[in-house]
C-alpha cells in the first residue's frame, strides 16, 4: 500500500491536470486554485479512505475486540503512510528525476562527441582533398558551413543547455506534502501519539532535500510575487474542521471511557454528546481564527503608521 499509493497519486495528478485544462479557466490563478482542489481531493480520498474505514469499522458492535483491531489497523496504516510511503514519494520526486537527468545528459554528451568527431573528419577531408571542390566559391561556402557548425557545437557544450534538461521547479509538491502531514497529525495523532515526532523528522529532512532538489535537481525558478499561500489557507481550515469531527467521533465511539456512558444514556445520548462537543470545539476554532492575527502586532502597527502618513 505504501509503495502503490504514491504511484497512484502521480497518475491522479496527471488526470487532475488534464481535467483542469479541459475546463479552460479564465486566469492563471483560477487554474491553479481548481488544480489544487482536485489534487488534494484525490490525495485525501486515497490516503484517508483506509484510515476512516478502519477507524469506524467496529462502531455499533458489542464485541470491543473489533474496535481494538480497527485502532491497531489505523495505527499501522498511519505509520506506513508517514514512513515508507513518504520516503518512497521522496525517491519519486527527488532522486528518479535526477537519475533521468543524468541519463539524458550522458546521451547528449555522447551525441555531441559524435558530432564533433564527424566535424573533425569533414574538416580534415576539406583540408586534404581540394580536387572535389570545383570553384573557390563552393570551397568558401563549405568552409562557412563547417565553421558555423563548429560554433554551434561549442555553444551546445555550455552548462546552461544541460540545465534546460532539468524539470521546472514547482512549489506545489512541497505545499501538498505539508498539508497532508498536517492532516495526519490533526486527524489521527490521537491513535498514534508518535505521529507528530515522525512528521517533525520528515519536515526537517525535507528542508534539506528541497534545498538539494532546488539547487541540483530542478531548473532555476523564476521569482513570483504573492500576497500569501492562496487557496492553501482554505484547505488548511477545511482540514481543521475535518480533524475536529474525526477526533470527537473517535473519542465518542472508540474510547473505553465512553463505554459506561453508553450503558447509562444509550448510543443516541453518546451521539448527541459528541455532536455538542464538536460544536463547542468548532466554536473555539472560529474564535481563535478571528482573534489570532496572521501578522505580528509590530507589523500591524507599522502598516497603520505608514497608511496614516500616506493619508
Amino acid at each position: 500500500l505504501g509503495l502503490i499509493l504514491p504511484l497512484l497519486n502521480f497518475i491522479l495528478r496527471r488526470i487532475s491536470l488534464w481535467l483542469n485544462e479541459i475546463e479552460n479557466h479564465r486566469t492563471e490563478a483560477e487554474f491553479r486554485t481548481h488544480f489544487i482542489i482536485k489534487v488534494f481531493a484525490f490525495r485525501f480520498v486515497c490516503y484517508f479512505a483506509a484510515l476512516y474505514y478502519y477507524s469506524f469499522i467496529g462502531v455499533g458492535e458489542s464485541d470491543p475486540q473489533a474496535t481494538e483491531h480497527g485502532i491497531v489497523r489505523v495505527a499501522s496504516t498511519l505509520l506506513t503512510y508517514i514512513t515508507f510511503a513518504h520516503w518512497w514519494n521522496i525517491c519519486i520526486q527527488v532522486f528518479f528525476p535526477l537519475l533521468l537527468f543524468r541519463w539524458r545528459v550522458y546521451r547528449e554528451r555522447l551525441h555531441l562527441r559524435n558530432e564533433l568527431r564527424e566535424l573533425e573528419m569533414l574538416e580534415l577531408q576539406m583540408s586534404s582533398s581540394t580536387e572535389m571542390i570545383k570553384t573557390p566559391e563552393e570551397r568558401l561556402e563549405k568552409k562557412k558551413r563547417l565553421l558555423n557548425r563548429r560554433l554551434l557545437l561549442e555553444h551546445a557544450q555550455v552548462n546552461i543547455w544541460e540545465e534546460m534538461l532539468l524539470p521546472e521547479h514547482d512549489s506545489f509538491t512541497e505545499y501538498l506534502f505539508a498539508v497532508t502531514q498536517f492532516a495526519y497529525v490533526a486527524c489521527f495523532s490521537v491513535v498514534l501519539p508518535i505521529t507528530p515526532l515522525i512528521v517533525l523528522i520528515n519536515h526537517l529532512l525535507n528542508m534539506r532535500l528541497d534545498a538539494f532538489k532546488l539547487c541540483r535537481g530542478r531548473r532555476r525558478p523564476l521569482s513570483q510575487k504573492t500576497g500569501g499561500i492562496g487557496v492553501w489557507n482554505h484547505v488548511l481550515h477545511i482540514v481543521t474542521v475535518i480533524a475536529i469531527l474525526t477526533n470527537c467521533s473517535l473519542m465518542a465511539f472508540t474510547s473505553s471511557q465512553f463505554n459506561g456512558l453508553k450503558e447509562k444514556i444509550g448510543i443516541l445520548g453518546v451521539f448527541a454528546l459528541a455532536i455538542g462537543w464538536e460544536h463547542f470545539m468548532l466554536l473555539v476554532k472560529y474564535i481563535m481564527q478571528l482573534t489570532v492575527s496572521v501578522m505580528p502586532s509590530k507589523v500591524e502597527i507599522e502598516m497603520k503608521r505608514k497608511k496614516y502618513h500616506q493619508e
